[in-house]
């Protein structure tokens, strides 16, 4: 109690002497005086401080200041209360003087300012209680001295509610960790540096002023990043550039671009340091640097400053060695035999071919047109054609395809083939005699191209298995005995729809062995007219048919390369 009244003193007294009506008990008086003479502006200060802190709702129970205190003070006589003089100090006990007013707690705060920043001393006195608990506290800024000295006599714990979208974000309060998202705890009240930091996310940093007793929330939505790079560089200072921009001082934490990266660090009289980097996606790269003084310098330290350089003995102007460090890159993680299957992207095969004509037509024109001849039906019982094919191809990992390839057949067995004429016209006629209507072993020459065909693609283990689909070209040539003779043969022309399945198996590095099946479908090409029969006076009889082209089936295997 002795302490309370060598602190209160005369202003007490002065206080007393106004007039009054009882507050409610749970009202908290806060009175504010200078700690060193010629600071009274250091009072407004800190009354708007302690005005920040109290939380609105809470405001109507706090009397701050002698002016709130002299509005709420009126009509009490002043020989109600003793020790009212400045001279005179209120003997002990003074509870029955501080009953009178009718507060539940009186707060009594003394605060100056000095070379080494802000002082304060702070007194609570309860009535009730007959309880009086002093505190001090120093700190440079005004608001957190006055805070650490009012939290160790006052009640003033608050609470913050923080919540994250998406949630699971590690909460820092004054670079404390409190725990992740959402989260709601308790803190002491004042200005706030609040920091929300998940991997792979930009991290937040907010400043929230929380009231006395009160509380206060902080809702953000985390924005995601395709890589993080989180650089921490002493002494402090040091300027952090990437990819030669500067981007701040002593740390940077922010959402990069994966790939190649550069960072730099500079601080005077220190080694520049420079890194390349190789930050992944969805990785989180942290950097932790100190950076060496320059020969020749010494660093010393001075208690609560930073080091101060003192050069020994001065470099050369042109000295300022850069330490690159360009660690050699890791090694490739060790693919499986299906990546590895997956990485043969482009291929060149080669192999036989089987194919089977699906009919009894096999239709081509007159080579080189000179006639109206054309081929029409198949008259052996053979349909068989064997031969040879290539092709190339490239594509991405899922999806390819075939550049270009080339197949080239011809009819194992000799072919007996109908000839009759193209539509709307009439049989050849060379010199005064119709064209035979029939040619024997005739032997085919058939080339097929194909290119630009779309392929879908799927691997397991050393397999691959591919859908190949497009169209392709067919030509060749039809040579065969008649008379008279065609000498100059027949040329086949046709488009056609195909589709090809493919397996492969890789045998060793890109060499693998390959069987494919296909079928070609008729679109478009010659046609031909037989007439249908003649009676014994030549005249034809019956209805002429017309032939078109026949579709084909057939596989393929052999042996090509994966690069």
């Amino acid at each position: 109690m002795t302490r309370f009244a060598r602190l209160s003193g005369g202003m007490l007294s002065v206080l007393l002497a106004l007039t009054s009506t009882p507050v409610l008990a749970e009202t908290t008086l806060w009175l504010v005086r200078p700690l060193y003479p010629g600071q009274e502006a250091l009072v407004d200060r800190t009354e708007k401080a302690l005005d920040k802190l109290i939380a609105p709702a809470d405001r109507k129970d706090h009397v701050i200041g002698r002016a709130e205190l002299a509005a709420a003070l009126k009509g009490k006589k002043v020989d109600e209360v003793p020790c009212l003089t400045l001279g005179e100090r209120c003997a002990d006990p003074i509870d029955p003087f501080v009953a009178q007013l009718g507060f539940g707690r009186i707060v009594l705060v003394q605060g100056g300012q000095d070379e080494a920043g802000f002082k304060f001393r702070v007194v609570s006195y309860e009535p009730a209680l007959n309880k009086v608990v002093p505190a001090n506290a120093a700190a440079p800024v005004l608001e957190k001295a006055l805070l650490g000295a009012v939290a160790k006599v006052v009640p003033v714990a608050s609470t913050l509610e923080v919540k994250t979208n998406p949630p699971g974000a590690t909460v820092y309060v004054d670079d404390t960790k409190m725990g992740v998202t959402p989260l709601n705890t308790q803190v002491l009240p004042g200005e706030r540096s609040i920091k929300l930091d998940l991997k792979l996310h930009q991290p937040v940093e907010e400043t929230l002023v929380v009231p006395i007793k009160g509380s206060a929330s902080l809702e953000r939505s985390l924005e995601k990043v395709a890589a993080r790079l989180i650089v921490t560089a002493a002494p402090a200072g040091t300027t952090i550039f990437l990819d030669g921009q500067p981007l701040g001082k002593d740390r940077i934490d922010r959402g990069i671009q994966p790939g190649q990266h550069t960072v730099r660090l500079s601080a005077e009289n220190h080694k520049a340091f420079e890194q390349t980097i190789n930050v992944k996606p969805d990785e989180q790269y942290v950097l932790d640097k100190t950076l060496e003084p320059l020969p020749g310098v010494v660093l010393t330290p001075t208690p609560g400053k930073d080091p101060v350089a003192v050069i020994i003995k001065q470099p050369p102007p042109d000295t300022n060695p850069v330490v690159k460090v360009n660690p050699p890159p890791p090694p490739p993680p060790k693919l499986t035999e299906t990546e590895q299957t997956y990485e043969k992207r482009s291929y060149f095969q080669l192999g036989y071919e089987f194919s089977n004509l699906i009919g009894t037509n096999l239709v081509a024109r007159r080579w080189g047109d000179s006639g109206t001849g054309r081929t029409a039906d198949l008259r052996s019982p053979s349909r068989t054609l064997m031969g040879a094919t290539l092709e190339y191809g490239t594509g991405g990992k899922y999806f390819g395809v075939a550049v270009v390839g080339v197949s080239y057949l011809t009819n194992v067995d000799r072919f007996d083939l109908g000839v009759g004429f193209a539509p709307n016209s009439t049989r050849e006629i060379r010199m005064g005699m119709p064209g035979p209507s029939q040619i024997d072993r005739a032997r085919i020459h058939m080339v097929t191209v194909r290119a630009l065909q779309p392929q879908l693609r799927l691997a397991a283990w050393r397999f691959m298995f591919q859908l190949q689909i497009g169209a392709e070209f067919r030509t060749g040539q039809i040579l065969g005995n008649s008379t008279p003779a065609y000498t100059d043969g027949f040329q086949i022309l046709d488009l056609l729809a195909a589709a090809r399945f493919n397996l492969r198996f890789f045998i060793v590095e890109g060499l693998y062995f390959y069987g494919s099946g296909n079928f070609t479908y008729y679109i478009l090409g010659e046609r031909s007219v037989l007439e249908a029969g003649f009676d014994d006076m030549g005249m034809e009889i019956g209805e002429r048919r017309t032939f078109a082209n026949s579709h084909q089936w057939g596989f393929n295997a052999g042996f090509g390369y994966g690069f």
